[in-house]
């Protein structure tokens, strides 16, 4: 076992200074509530109109199709009135030769 730890590469300084430059070197940039919150609002709105945008026009598809629905189904109703029955005898009347 220790010779599995003797084997294993030691960092050299200058890699380590290296790397401690390249790190130092890139910008860390620190955490803004107040911008994160802007972006997450912007972008719930962008969604919320886009959202409302679409629901705008399928209720206008929407209508549209009942439109032609209606209008199908009035000229259906116009080339085949419905029968109109003749009002039979009614049940509960007496006829005048009985009384």
């Amino acid at each position: 076992m220790s010779k599995e730890q003797d084997d294993t590469p030691q960092p050299n300084e200058q890699e380590l200074q290296a790397l401690l430059q390249q790190s130092a070197a890139t910008d860390t940039r620190a955490f803004d509530p107040d911008q994160s919150l802007r972006r997450v609002l912007s972008r719930a709105k962008q969604q919320t109109a886009t959202r409302d945008l679409f629901s705008f026009f399928m209720s206008w598809i929407w209508l549209l199709f009942a439109g032609f629905g209606a209008s199908m189904y009035s000229a259906g109703q116009r080339r085949h009135p419905p029968v109109k029955r003749r009002p039979g005898p009614r049940k509960n009347q007496a006829t005048s030769a009985d009384q």
